[in-house]
């Protein structure tokens, strides 16, 4: 018990640094070189893609997220596979033809994302019938790695926006300088997933 409240003193610390560290970057006071090294981060453009569902967030594209590439970089297993058939909102793109079908028992394992401590929100468009469960696996600074529950979404029906998918409480457990995740989504039923979008809190 005294060891596992010390690991989450220590982590809260930590996270605290991080904040501070890049509350004084934005203030001009700290290279923000420095403050990428501990804390993650800058992870290109953002936009409001959700904001047609009320989210005001600014979302940054992963890699592939859309699946036009054909899923290039992922990783799929039990008959997972990209498919004709865009979300009907178009988040990403007007021309976006495809999206990830993960049948039942099925899943797909994302290449590694730009990440920071300071990235609360994973977002994504979902259709179909059955379950939807998120994992994050962070790489740390020396190559370790921490397999993080992101929870599990309720699909049924057509297309729509998952809720935000925090991983702000896991984030106690990311090793401080993570810098990357992989996102690993896998099914029960039969569900489709398209325009996979992270929300950096820097942004805001």
């Amino acid at each position: 018990m005294a060891r596992s409240s010390m690991r989450f003193s220590l982590l809260v610390a930590a996270l605290a640094a991080s904040a501070v560290a890049a509350s004084a970057a934005s203030a001009g006071n700290v290279p923000s070189s420095v403050t990428t090294a501990l804390i993650g981060g800058n992870c290109g453009s953002t936009a409001q893609v959700f904001a047609p569902y009320g989210d005001q967030r600014a979302y940054y594209f992963t890699s592939d997220g859309g699946f036009e590439g054909g899923g290039a970089g992922w990783t799929f297993t039990g008959g997972t596979k990209v498919v004709a058939g865009n979300e009907t909102s178009y988040l990403h793109s007007s021309s976006d033809r495809s999206s990830l079908l993960i049948p039942n028992g099925g899943t797909a394992t994302s290449p590694a994302l730009c990440f920071g401590l300071l990235y609360p929100g994973i977002r994504m468009m979902t259709s179909g019938s059955g379950t939807l469960h998120v994992q994050v696996v962070a790489h740390g600074l020396l190559g370790a790695l921490s397999v993080l529950d992101g929870g599990t979404v309720a699909v049924n029906g057509g297309w729509a926006p998952t809720q935000v998918i925090s991983t702000t409480l896991s984030q106690l457990n990311i090793p401080v300088g993570t810098k990357s995740i992989q996102i690993v989504l896998s099914s029960t039923g039969n569900v489709q997933v398209d325009d996979l979008y992270i929300d950096p809190f820097l942004s805001r």
